[in-house]
């Protein structure tokens, strides 16, 4: 296994360890009653992209975001599971400039019309999802579909899965005539941490972190600190 491989799984792993999907940040599939395939996105779109927390990749990017086969049949929905004998390939039809999805090898992007490898259910695949640059409140699309090796079931409609990275929150200082300084700083801000510094020259800063808890309210976070002694530099930051 090579090595950016093996970071791709790794980062995978722990995107999932940190309870970043759930029932609702997933994508379904089954068939219908007619033995067509079924998309069933299960999350809002345009899907929220953290800063990346792979070495190695730029931007945002994330591989808690997977493709679940179907466990149990849902006549009420026309939604059923599919065959142990498909063996199923994820196919990129198209992809907005920009917006990325790392290939099962881990070597590189996916080029429109690759495959990634999916496999036979029960499957739970999670690609790294990856947008290099982008603008927030952007929205970045990769159009996709399904494709069955063995021919049980034909291609899958092609389907469309947006993205948008994460916004940075703004920090604002405001002194107080008491003495003190309040940071605040905009949601939402998961993840991020305040840090402070008592020099920026020479290369020098060493920054250390402020922790949570931090007060709360439903547009900001914040901290109040001293403002006596030397001057601190401060900054938010997502380990």
């Amino acid at each position: 296994m090579s090595v950016l491989r093996l970071l791709l799984v790794l980062g995978a792993l722990l995107a999932l360890s940190a309870g970043n999907v759930g029932a609702e940040d997933e994508i379904q599939i089954g068939r219908d009653a007619q033995g067509r395939l079924k998309v069933r996105v299960g999350f809002a779109l345009p899907f929220v992209l953290p800063v990346s927390p792979f070495p190695g990749i730029a931007g945002y990017a994330t591989g808690a975001l997977g493709f679940h086969s179907a466990v149990s049949d849902e006549p009420a929905n026309d939604f059923y599971v599919v065959s142990t004998d498909a063996d199923f390939r994820l196919v990129l039809v198209a992809k907005d400039p920009g917006m990325e999805v790392w290939n099962d090898s881990g070597s590189g992007f996916m080029a429109v019309g690759d495959s990634f490898y999916v496999g036979v259910a029960p499957f739970d695949t999670h690609p790294v999802w990856n947008l290099p640059a982008g603008a927030p409140g952007g929205s970045y699309a990769l159009t996709l579909k399904l494709r069955d090796l063995n021919g049980i079931y034909p291609e899958s409609d092609p389907f469309v899965v947006s993205f948008t990275p994460e916004p940075s929150p703004v920090v604002s200082i405001t002194f107080r005539a008491s003495g003190a300084v309040l940071i605040s700083w905009t949601l939402p801000a998961d993840g991020w941490v305040l840090q402070q510094a008592p020099t920026l020259t020479g290369g020098a800063a060493v920054w250390t972190a402020i922790p949570p808890p931090y007060d709360l309210t439903a547009t900001e976070a914040s901290t109040t600190l001293s403002a006596t002694g030397p001057a601190s530099f401060f900054r938010l930051r997502k380990p």
